[in-house]
């Protein structure tokens, strides 16, 4: 029988309630097993003893599930020790990640169920309105003009239009989502990089996911090279793992760490030239850390833009549709009157 897993809320709770344990002074594994009694789930008892068994943190998590970048944030702090900020922030982002979508679907689930209101009403008009009026229309011996004609055609095939344009978007997406898997995960990061709009956030978040993490490591004492090597020495997240390697030869090829960054398409050109800065000043695991604050910062207030945007456009389109099928009705009756 398969386990249900945890919604991402559930695990954001979970993340932020160890982190809040462990900083009162319990182990990950007492922590755990406090847990599995306070939320009578069998998965819980299940990762106490994957633990006792000497399965690092996030392997167990990604075992039962986790979000990989929550998992990844983990592994992370396995190798800085910085375990308690880690899973506290692990924690956070998922809970905003559950928080955006709900937002999210609270923005556009009353315009789609209009949208299935009019599309509904819009089927009416072609099936039932429309035959009516070409039937008065060969009663009174009446020939519409061109522009009626045009408007009439246009509501009859809209729906034929809308189909053929959603299967010509889902055979799209397919296409590209096969094309993307063929890539490699360094190739593919810098194909999703060039996304309008999507990039801003795609590269903001590699940007201070690595820059929070290398911070924290650089804090701890590890040296780029040893930092390279455990990004290499993973493989649940690829694209860090083929940076890594990537970034390794051009080290050894002579480049300074911030000319071989410069060279990933993925990454913000703000965080090369900071890290360009900190290799002067010396300052660079603090620079690092402040970066990661300031661009989770910037990604939140434009994710927040963004949503207030999307309502206003959805509601705009559908009034578009409902005002051209209230001209379905009324442009035929007033050419009659005309007529007559």
């Amino acid at each position: 029988m398969r386990k249900k897993r945890r919604s991402i809320k559930a695990q954001g709770r979970f993340l932020i309630r160890i982190s809040d344990m462990l900083g009162n002074g319990f182990a990950i594994s007492d922590a755990i097993q406090f847990l599995q009694y306070a939320d009578s789930k069998e998965q819980t008892s299940q990762m106490n003893k994957q633990l006792q068994n000497g399965m690092p943190l996030h392997e167990v998590l990604l075992k039962h599930h986790f979000d990989a970048n929550a998992c990844s944030q983990i592994y992370f702090a396995e190798k800085h020790g910085e375990m308690i900020p880690a899973l506290k922030e692990a924690g956070q982002y998922l809970l905003k990640k559950h928080e955006d979508r709900q937002t999210l679907w609270k923005l556009i689930r009353y315009p789609l169920l209009l949208m299935v209101i009019l599309v509904l009403v819009a089927g009416l008009v072609r099936n039932i309105l429309l035959p009516q009026f070409e039937s008065i229309y060969q009663a009174l011996n009446y020939t519409p003009p061109g522009s009626l004609k045009f408007f009439l055609n246009a509501i009859e095939q809209a729906p034929i239009i809308l189909l053929s344009l959603l299967l010509f978007l889902s055979a799209a997406a397919s296409c590209l989502y096969v094309y993307l898997k063929k890539k490699l995960p360094v190739k593919r990061a810098a194909w999703l990089s060039k996304i309008p709009v999507y990039r801003f956030y795609y590269k903001n978040y590699y940007s201070q996911f690595l820059a929070r993490e290398w911070s924290f490591l650089l804090k701890s004492g590890f040296s780029i090279y040893e930092i390279l090597h455990i990004m290499e020495s993973q493989n649940f997240r690829p694209l860090l793992r083929d940076t890594a390697i990537l970034l390794r030869e051009k080290l050894l090829a002579g480049q300074t760490f911030s000319a071989a960054l410069s060279s990933v398409d993925f990454l913000e050109n703000q965080f090369v030239e900071l890290v360009r800065h900190g290799e002067k000043n010396g300052r660079l695991d603090r620079e690092l850390y402040y970066f990661s604050r300031i661009s989770l910062k910037k990604m939140e207030e434009k994710a927040q833009n963004a949503f207030q945007i999307i309502q206003p456009v959805v509601f705009m389109l559908i009034g578009v549709f409902l005002v051209a099928i209230y001209l379905s009705i009324l442009f035929p009756m007033f050419q009659m009157i005309d007529a007559v």
